[in-house]
């Protein structure tokens, strides 16, 4: 039975072990089927992100972006949540698709922007040389689209058609921006203010960000040819730079400074260098007759006809004005001078006891002229309130201003005869406003003399010779 007893003890104890044997085999297996659908369930993830990064890369290559975003984007490649945002690439996907809808909205809108920008391009092809286009930028501060719009109107042709393909490309996740413009020579591109982002070379932004918001000639406009009679006289170089600053604004113009006197002088030759206005500095001295006559002296009148007979000989379009050195202008008046055709006219301000001399505008014509002292003149206007086309000029070769005091303009108007009413263009808002002043400098006392003993070693002496003498 001991026997028995034991053996069966034994074989328990084998049972046993083969039982534990069997139990830990299982736990192995288990463990290593585990380990299987991990990695398989890990390789199927990471299958599914680089799928899906893919896909976001190819969207966002297709996608352009603007300046301001370019930048975040490269901030967000550096930082450590950049990978992590792709995991959520199909929620970036199907606002995508919301983006690509709005895009084609906005490049539709553009399209048809474009073409009617390019029909104002053609329209100002199609004028005459001699006149001007102005493009109107009303919009205070210019988006791209409506800046490229402007500056292909106002470039015309080719230039138009170029700007017109970097315009289609316009998209914007917002409603799209509006661009109004119009098919006259006239164009007012307004764009709305959003986040627009548009595909353009670093050239074309700058290109339209120097667009200013004002008029832009596209033509160059005809030229001006101001005469200004000067003399030697303390106020001399002061009144010639305050005038020659003035005229800096004015395109295209060419300054002929006269001065009465047998020969140049180098203080005004300096300061006519300094202003930077193009000029001709010629001298045309008094005939001695009228210096020696106790009565009023015809000053400026052979300074004006040797401005006359110089643009007979170099001058064939444009307009000329008798521009004085003491007045005081508004630049606009030179604008519209322009494009007068023989003979335009404006109101003068500041002049005789009625404060103005200015034509009298009676049912939009010409029907006489307001003057303090009328004199039995024809033309009682102030030499700064008129001005010549050149062609009608010289078509009269023997037009000049008479040596008669208080009668210089009227002779001169009269000298262009044949000359109707009905043939002076009115400038200034038709005779209404007031762009000239006849204003008048205080007359200064010539300079002492600089005491150059005690004076000797300072800057005064280096002033003293800036100094206009009589």
């Amino acid at each position: 039975m001991k026997g028995g007893g034991a053996y069966i003890s034994i074989g328990s104890s084998t049972s046993g072990i083969n039982s534990m044997g069997s139990g830990s085999g299982s736990g192995s297996g288990s463990k290593m089927t585990l380990g299987k659908s991990v990695k398989m369930y890990l390789t199927i993830f990471i299958a599914t992100t680089c799928i899906y990064m893919v896909l976001y890369q190819y969207h966002m290559s297709r996608e352009p972006f603007a300046p301001s975003e370019v930048g975040k984007h490269q901030e967000k490649s550096s930082s450590s949540s950049y990978i992590a945002s792709y995991l959520w690439s199909p929620m970036s996907l199907l606002m995508a698709n919301a983006t690509t809808t709005t895009t084609t909205t906005t490049v539709s809108s553009t399209t048809t922007t474009t073409a009617t920008v390019s029909n104002a391009g053609q329209v100002g092809q199609g004028s005459s040389s001699g006149s001007i286009r102005t493009v109107s930028l009303a919009a205070t501060r210019p988006t791209q689209a409506s800046s490229l719009a402007s500056a292909s109107a106002s470039a015309g042709g080719a230039a138009a058609h170029k700007t017109a393909a970097a315009t289609t490309t316009t998209t914007s996740t917002t409603p799209p921006a509006t661009v109004t413009t119009t098919t006259t020579t006239r164009a007012n591109p307004i764009a709305k203010k959003g986040p627009a982002s548009t595909s353009m070379s670093q050239s074309q932004l700058d290109a339209a960000h120097k667009i200013r918001p004002t008029f832009v000639a596209a033509s160059e406009p005809p030229p001006l040819y101001i005469i200004t009679p000067t003399y030697r006289r303390p106020e001399q170089l002061a009144e010639l730079t305050r005038l020659g600053y003035t005229l800096k604004h004015v395109a295209n113009l060419l300054w002929l400074v006269i001065e009465d006197a047998n020969k140049t002088n180098p203080l005004v030759a300096h300061t006519l260098d300094r202003i930077g206005v193009p000029y001709e500095y010629m001298v045309a001295p008094m005939p001695e007759k009228y210096k020696q006559t106790k009565k009023a002296k015809p000053r400026g009148v052979s300074n004006r006809n040797r401005g006359l007979e110089y643009l007979r000989q170099h001058a064939t379009e444009g307009v000329l004005y008798f521009a004085d050195d003491d007045n005081t202008y508004d630049i606009s008046i030179f604008e519209q001078m322009r494009y007068i055709s023989k003979v335009g006219m404006w109101p003068v301000g500041l002049v005789t006891k009625t404060g103005v001399s200015s034509p009298i505008i009676r049912n939009g014509k010409l029907d006489g002229y307001y003057d303090g002292w009328i004199g039995g003149r024809k033309y009682p206007v102030d030499m700064a309130g008129f001005a010549v086309n050149i062609k009608f000029l010289r078509q009269r070769p023997h037009a000049q201003m008479p040596f008669k005091p208080g009668y210089e303009e009227d002779g001169f108007l009269r000298s262009l005869a044949p000359l109707d009413n009905d043939e002076i263009d009115l400038l200034a808002d038709e005779c209404r406003d007031i762009l000239t002043w006849h204003t008048q400098t205080k007359k200064n006392p010539p300079a002492q003399a600089l005491n150059k003993t005690r004076y000797s070693n300072t800057n005064l002496v280096h002033i003293d010779k800036l100094l206009v003498r009589p």
